[in-house]
């Protein structure tokens, strides 16, 4: 409810007048069953077909302008409830890019999904209903209660029976629901996961013929949230046909003890018509109260759910007054930088020191899980460090606004992401104006040290095809050339390449490595490698082992002192020679 009330602010004018139309319309349906019941008593009665006429066109003005109220509440509604989720479902995705990796490693892909548009269409749904429903239920059930004890007040002893009834079916079913629904987004989350999962691994599945598993293990994912469902729709099913018993046993025994009070001359027909007209007015707004009510159990336990995702402290956080810098010469400094994932895990990292001068290319290679691409990654601070400090220029990255750090960064990952659309909206990602003719040399530029100027020339529309969701329509080493070439025409003062060429023969590597050293001017080129060829032609080379560093210095020196880049190289080159 919190959630609701806070986004329908920002449409204060729809979320007003939806009320003030729907108060129309109520009072328009309260006024039917006495124009009703004068008709039938005073006008039928009489013969008086000049009032008979008079009263019915009342009654068609009055349905007239129930209808402009209830439209009017409809549209109005609408815009509000509308205006609400666009809202809602922008600032969660604000909320999730401003999320550290480490609070998106807790949150599941699949779950955040659901949530930003599942959970966001439940609470939808659900204000659109509650300014039309909130306000004509308890209106329409106080008019409606005060009409029937003028027309009798012995009849309207039966409200003090049939409405308490009412209200506690009410309460039970609402208290079972809540919990129920909530299992049921969970399970709709799982299910999601699972299907995420076999989409991004669709070829790893055929390629171990695993889809027989994998789709024993989605079947179990959706038969649990099937049944979820059911016993959650078993529950709210009992409210309906509750309601109708509770209504037509109202109804019977109106018309029961009506008809005694009308042979004893207390009550006419017309007013017992009309007495049942507010009865079902009374009975069925509860009905309409009592449904959403339910709905809002569900709605309930979706803002729940994406109160949590609002309410997440980002685990990186700016200082109050973040040093800014325009232009940084790319100097990095790790001073006893240790890290770990978790704050009771093992370090992934520890101990860290070493310095890489401007201008200078310096590689990182070691053997897999020795903390490679961790270091990597807590350069631009997509991770808080356990201890020790990096400073970039001479200054702490945490003291760094984080725009202006990652600015100066462009990374290649080691698994290369591509966005659907033209190949040039892809190289010039960094860039907004993409049609600028400046833009244009510098893509061909990028694409042609990055080795993929020729491939890319040769496509029937050139650097204007598109590309497919996450590149599918790319063999792998032309993924990783173009996401090359796209840190290249971010023209940031450090570069890093994590694996980035892992995917393309050695004689390519080797053509992107030339084109890199003859365009390198004072670019900072920190390499994250595990072939011993990407590494040999670096100013300085990092040997890590199990998260220390095992041996640094030049390519010529390492292989003379240190006994673990000798086994690298060793195994290596051997290989290859035996290859």
């Amino acid at each position: 409810m919190k959630t609701i009330i806070e986004y329908l602010k920002r449409y204060w004018i729809f979320a007003l007048s939806a009320p003030l139309l729907m108060l129309i319309e109520v009072v328009m349906d309260l006024m039917l069953p006495m124009l009703m019941a004068r008709i039938v008593d005073v006008g039928i009665t009489n013969k008086d077909l000049p009032m008979v006429l008079s009263l019915g066109g009342w009654m068609m003005l009055v349905t007239l302008l129930a209808f402009v109220g209830g439209g009017g509440c409809a549209i109005m509604s609408s815009f509000a409830s509308t205006g609400l989720g666009a809202d809602l479902r922008q600032d969660l995705f604000t909320k999730v890019q401003s999320l550290s990796y480490k609070n998106l490693d807790e949150l599941e892909t699949g779950n955040l999904i659901v949530r930003l548009t599942n959970d966001v269409s439940q609470i939808e749904n659900v204000s659109r209903m509650m300014l039309r429903v909130m306000v004509r239920a308890p209106l329409q059930i106080v008019g409606s209660l005060v009409m029937a004890i003028l027309i009798s007040r012995q009849l309207s002893l039966l409200f003090v029976i049939f409405v308490p009834l009412l209200l506690i079916i009410v309460a039970i079913l609402t208290k079972i629901a809540y919990p129920l629904f909530y299992k049921v987004q969970a399970k709709l989350d799982r299910l999601n996961t699972r299907l995420q999962e076999n989409l991004a691994g669709k070829r790893l599945v055929k390629a171990f013929v695993r889809e027989d598993y994998e789709e024993e293990k989605f079947q179990r994912a959706n038969e649990d949230l099937a049944d979820s469902n059911i016993k959650a729709s078993r529950t709210v099913s009992f409210m309906n046909p509750a309601m109708q018993i509770i209504l037509n046993a109202a109804i019977i025994a109106a018309l029961w003890f009506g008809a005694e009070l009308m042979n004893v001359g207390v009550l006419k027909i017309g007013a017992l018509m009309a007495f049942l007209n507010y009865l079902r007015q009374l009975l069925f707004s509860l009905m309409m109260f009592s449904d959403l009510m339910m709905r809002f159990s569900h709605a309930q336990a979706a803002s729940v759910r994406i109160q949590e995702i609002l309410d997440a402290v980002p685990d990186i956080t700016e200082a109050s007054s973040p040093y800014m810098p325009e232009k940084i010469s790319g100097k990095i400094e790790f001073k006893d930088v240790s890290f770990s994932y978790t704050h009771q895990g093992d370090p992934v990292l520890s101990n860290i020191n070493f310095t890489i001068l401007p201008g200078e290319t310096v590689a990182v290679i070691g053997a897999t899980g020795s903390g490679k691409t961790t270091l990597a990654h807590l350069i631009p601070r997509f991770y808080n460090l356990n201890s020790g400090e990096i400073l970039l220029d001479g200054r702490n990255i945490a003291d760094m606004s984080l725009k202006a750090l990652r600015k100066n960064i462009a990374l290649v990952s080691q698994q290369p992401l591509l966005f659907s659309g033209p190949a040039k909206q892809n190289i010039l990602y960094h860039h907004e104006n993409k049609d600028h003719d400046d833009l244009e040399l510098l893509m061909i530029e990028s694409a042609r040290i990055a080795n993929i100027d020729g491939f890319l020339e040769q496509l029937p529309e050139g650097y204007m095809t598109d590309i497919n969701q996450k590149g599918v329509n790319l063999s792998g080493g032309q993924k990783q050339r173009l996401t090359i070439a796209r840190a290249l025409a971010k023209q940031a003062p450090l570069l890093i390449l994590d694996d980035a060429t892992s995917a393309v023969d050695m004689a390519t590597e080797k053509q992107i490595r030339n084109a890199l050293k003859s365009h390198q001017t004072q670019q900072t080129v920190l390499i994250i490698a595990q072939r011993i060829s990407s590494v040999m032609d670096a100013d300085q080379i990092i040997v890590l082992d199990e998260g220390q560093i095992s041996g640094m210095g030049t390519h010529e020196t390492l292989l003379k002192e240190n006994a673990l880049y000798q086994e690298i190289f060793h195994s290596q080159i051997d290989h290859e020679a035996v290859a």
